[in-house]
């Protein structure tokens, strides 16, 4: 069988369709269920300004721009913006679509509310990271809020070394997976095996593991106050080291 690797990047093309295929997004009720809890966390009013961060597919963005609201998204997964450019189309909504990383972000001043929803932080470097929580955070009127809901590894005080194994099929094709920590990192190990194809694909990826701590910390460095966390959009208050929603004042 053929052979070859792939570094797991946002940018990459076939990251993004396997990512797509494997995983997915959530469809259209579960999408209006979120912006449902969206709206509540940040206590929007009609027509306010909204920057979606990572738009991705643009679900967050069509949903909250068909409730009335004036929205910018913007992702670096460029098959994904080309389907949110569909979607919107077909929505008859106006959304703005960018492919831009959130730290390139000029506006000041701009947006009644931001949003990062399953936002992951563990591909970027401590500067990245502070460069783009500040230019969210400049982007927003005085009284403007970040909601962020973070994907990818956490660091618990009880985080295990030992690696998780699983495997999946479908039509076909098998995928065997491994994740293991290697100190602050996750190093997850993906193989497809397409018998139609006679090919063999290994997807490698690595992210940092964040601590709720941390996170608060980049937040209120980039100018955020009065940070909230909760566990998730339910509204549950964390009361562990577990996070996953924070919600922020600029």
């Amino acid at each position: 069988m053929k052979r070859r690797r792939v570094d797991w990047i946002w940018e990459d093309l076939e990251a993004q369709a396997v990512f797509a295929e494997w995983v997915g997004f959530p469809d259209e009720a579960a999408t209006a269920s979120e912006v449902d809890a969206i709206e509540r966390f940040l206590h929007l009013r009609q027509g306010a300004k909204v920057l979606d961060v990572g738009c991705g597919i643009g679900r967050h963005a069509i949903e909250l721009a068909s409730r009335g609201h004036l929205v910018v998204g913007i992702d670096i997964a460029e098959s994904y913006l080309e389907q949110a450019e569909r979607a919107v189309a077909r929505a008859g909504v106006s959304v703005e679509l960018r492919r831009q990383r959130a730290s390139e972000i000029a506006e000041q001043d701009c947006f009644d509310a931001a949003l990062a929803i399953n936002f992951t932080l563990g591909f970027l470097q401590d500067a990245e990271l502070a460069a783009q929580f500040k230019a969210i955070a400049g982007a927003l009127r005085p009284d403007g809020k970040l909601l962020l809901k973070t994907a990818g590894p956490q660091w618990l005080p009880d985080t295990q070394a030992h690696p998780v194994k699983n495997w999946g099929e479908r039509d076909g094709r098998f995928i065997l997976s491994e994740k293991r920590m290697e100190g602050r990192t996750r190093i997850e190990h993906n193989v497809v095996i397409d018998t139609s194809r006679n090919e063999i694909v290994e997807y490698h990826e690595r992210q940092r593991a964040f601590s709720r701590v941390e996170v608060l910390g980049m937040l209120k460095d980039a100018g955020f106050v009065a940070v909230k966390c909760f566990q998730d959009l339910s509204g549950r208050a964390a009361n562990d080291e577990r996070f996953g929603v924070y919600v922020g004042k600029a």
